[in-house]
């Protein structure tokens, strides 16, 4: 239960339920008690006490959170070149008919399933390096 007398928040706990679009809510009360009018100025203050909030807490992204630190940066390179040799061995065996199929799949299903593999671990790899270098600071 919610209680609001002259603007200040008396009893209870503002949450999903209390703020959100069912009926019910504050917003829907305060329509129905108070009018349109000051329903409005109240919805606007919510939103001026929210644009605040998220000036002094909110994040941002800039572009030194997307720079990888030296260190991340040349095993992610090492991973892709790995990745790109692989991928270019798989290629090279397809050429050459040395590409066995493997079992329920054809040649086709085989080398795409094997390139597959090898991207998605390199992605995988590539993203895990970039995650762990994160500092507690960054957004």
């Amino acid at each position: 239960r919610v209680m609001v007398e002259h603007g200040e928040l008396v009893m209870g706990i503002l949450c999903k339920k209390t703020l959100g679009t069912s009926a019910g809510s504050l917003l829907h009360i305060c329509m129905l008690e108070l009018g349109h009018e000051v329903c409005g100025r109240f919805y606007g203050n919510i939103q001026t006490v929210i644009n605040n909030w998220l000036l002094l807490e909110g994040h941002s992204i800039g572009i030194g959170d997307t720079i990888a630190d030296p260190q991340t940066y040349l095993e992610i390179q090492k991973a892709i070149k790995k990745a790109k040799e692989d991928v270019i061995e798989v290629i090279q065996k397809a050429h050459n008919m040395e590409l066995e199929p493997t079992p329920g799949n054809t040649l086709r299903q085989t080398f795409e399933n094997q390139v597959n593999r090898i991207l998605n671990d390199a992605r995988d790899k590539t993203g895990g390096s970039a995650k762990k270098s994160l500092t507690e600071y960054n957004n």
